[in-house]
């Protein structure tokens, strides 16, 4: 029990609190890169799960609530950061890419030191950095997209 408070309140309620500050500066941010981040997360985590490459701890009873405090929090959240850093501020992509993708990969190695978070034998913490360049690349080609629609400033 202590773990799954532990995940809500740092993978989905303090994410949300920078989220509304967030909100706040670029709120269309919320209403078209942030669901697709959302998307993408909860296809990719269900999907790893369900194939049981990796399991969050604690497991609970009903599949889809392992990672949807992380789906629709850090993840989601990360993905409305990056979307701002990369389309709403003047920072070289190269360095919101590293920043970003190191980021949240040295989150999940985090994860599996102190075991929230467990692969299994076919899967290991390269692939898992190759499905954050993956999942980021996509949302900064959906934000190019935006930018040249003029969906974004």
């Amino acid at each position: 029990m202590v773990k799954l408070t532990f995940i809500i309140l740092t993978g989905f309620v303090l994410p949300w609190l920078t989220g509304t500050y967030l909100y706040r500066k670029a709120p269309k941010i919320f209403y078209t890169t942030a669901p697709m981040t959302a998307l993408i997360a909860v296809v990719f985590n269900q999907a790893g799960i369900h194939l049981g490459l990796w399991k969050v701890h604690p497991m609970p009873g009903v599949m889809l609530l392992d990672s949807i405090f992380l789906d629709l929090g850090i993840f989601t959240i990360a993905g409305a950061w990056f979307t701002y850093y990369y389309v709403y501020k003047n920072i070289k992509p190269i360095l919101v890419y590293s920043l970003f993708i190191g980021g949240m990969a040295g989150l999940e190695g985090f994860a599996l030191l102190t075991e929230t978070l467990s692969y299994d034998e076919e899967w290991n913490f390269f692939y898992t950095f190759l499905m954050y360049v993956g999942g980021f690349l996509v949302i900064g080609r959906i934000s190019k997209v935006l930018k040249k629609l003029h969906v974004f400033p």
